[in-house]
């Protein structure tokens, strides 16, 4: 019995050192990539550090615009924190954070984010995103009433089969929980449990907070960094890592594939940091991608173009929820900060197709009903299908064109507005 005990606290005790390990080293950078940049961005944040004039908010393809220190040149700083994935209820979350965390209250916040995240409304709770059941959050009762008359017509103690199901890899898994395990930890590893808790109502509240109770416990949060850390080779650094950072920044050299991540996680993840911390925020995901699979990924592009321009989609709804920015505006009023959007360049056939084309018309109209706002535009509002490597994504190209005219057209505006605004006050 006593052998029995003495097993048990010595498996606890184990537990409880790898726990304080974590929590008081810097496991985070072994994790894979995306959960590194997610957390280099909240600890930044949490940090109250932060103290750029104008702070810009986006997603995934706004994250390849850079920021800037205020110099003789530049009247006013900017600082990116653009994050992947993170669906439009982020953005007045995220504000909510830097603000509380001391962060100096910026002079203006500038919007980045795609039309989806702006023009369909903030979409289905996070517990049904196909809406195949409810289209809005539930509360409790209304949860239990459903399930219940469900119950009679559906078999209530069995689960229902799914349509979506995907096979990959010798299994068989729903397609939505596919894409929470790629997407979910940007909730997760962005927001504490109690600010998830704040953030959440109902049953979607239940939801999200099932999740994230395992990552109360940071070795579970990190499991990932825990394992890699077993591995010798994610280790080592090269000493030259920062000169290899700026040498990946080129064109050419990214295209001759002289710039794949390292072998190394740590080495990696510092490259990662190295690039955000020297742009102010930017990072641009697609440099990371192999050559050949740019390559491919183009070719695919230029295929669903050629079909979407055989076949134009003309059963669009013509009218778009701008309750996200209706809800972002609100906020930075109330909090006296101008607020601004700036629209980034899309691929061409994309954005000259009759769907883009109405919604920006009304978009503009939006913004003309809302005089204290500004909408900024590029020279041009599209790009050749060859600067993106996907839908969203900016090649590296496209990426030293978006910021080449961001620095000398799109900001110069901004600036402008801003003194304007605070010479009104």
């Amino acid at each position: 019995m006593r052998s029995k005990f003495l097993g048990i606290g010595l498996t606890l005790l184990f537990f409880l050192v790898l726990e304080i390990t974590v929590r008081v080293t810097g496991i985070h950078y072994l994790e894979q990539p995306e959960i590194f940049f997610v957390n280099l961005k909240k600890n930044f944040v949490e940090s109250g550090k932060g103290d750029a004039d104008i702070i810009v908010l986006g997603d995934s393809r706004s994250m390849a615009l850079a920021g800037y220190a205020k110099d003789e040149n530049t009247e006013y700083s900017v600082y990116n924190h653009s994050l992947p994935a993170m669906g439009p209820k982020y953005y007045r979350f995220f504000l909510d954070k830097y603000l509380e965390k001391g962060n100096k209250k910026p002079k203006m916040v500038l919007f980045a984010a795609s039309p989806k995240l702006y023009a369909t409304g903030y979409g289905p709770p996070l517990y049904d995103p196909d809406a195949k059941v409810v289209k809005e959050n539930e509360s409790l009762s209304q949860f239990v009433k459903r399930r219940w008359n469900e119950g009679f017509e559906k078999n209530f103690f069995r689960t229902q089969s799914k349509p979506n199901v995907i096979s990959y890899s010798g299994k068989q898994e729903d397609a939505n929980q596919i894409l929470w395990e790629f997407f979910g930890h940007r909730y997760l590893h962005q927001f504490t449990f109690g600010e998830l808790s704040e953030q959440y109502s109902g049953v979607e509240r239940l939801f999200i907070l099932s999740k994230a109770t395992p990552l109360l416990y940071e070795s579970y949060r990190f499991h990932g960094a825990i394992r890699n850390s077993l591995s010798l080779s994610n280790w080592k650094i090269d000493k030259q890592y920062k000169e290899k950072s700026i040498f990946c920044e080129s064109c050419e050299n990214i295209e001759a594939g002289l710039c794949k991540p390292s072998a190394s996680q740590l080495e990696d993840n510092l490259t990662i940091e190295d690039q955000i911390n020297r742009h102010f925020g930017k990072y641009n995901i697609s440099n990371r991608l192999k050559p050949e699979l740019v390559l491919f990924s183009k070719q695919m592009i230029r295929k669903e173009l050629d079909e979407e321009l055989k076949n134009p989609n003309e059963n669009f709804d013509p009218n778009p929820d701008f309750v996200v920015l209706e809800d972002l505006i609100r906020y930075t009023e109330e909090k006296g900060i101008p607020f601004g959007m700036v629209y980034l360049p899309w691929i061409k056939e994309r954005q000259e197709a009759p769907e883009s084309k109405a919604l920006l018309s009304k978009l503009i109209i939006f913004f003309q009903n809302h005089p204290s706002t500004k909408l900024f535009f590029f020279p041009e509002s599209s790009y050749p299908s060859e600067r993106f490597v996907d839908n969203i994504h900016y090649d590296c190209r496209g990426e030293k064109r978006v910021n080449e005219e961001f620095r000398q057209i799109v900001l110069p505006q901004v600036f402008r507005f801003l003194s304007s605004k605070q010479k009104s006050n």
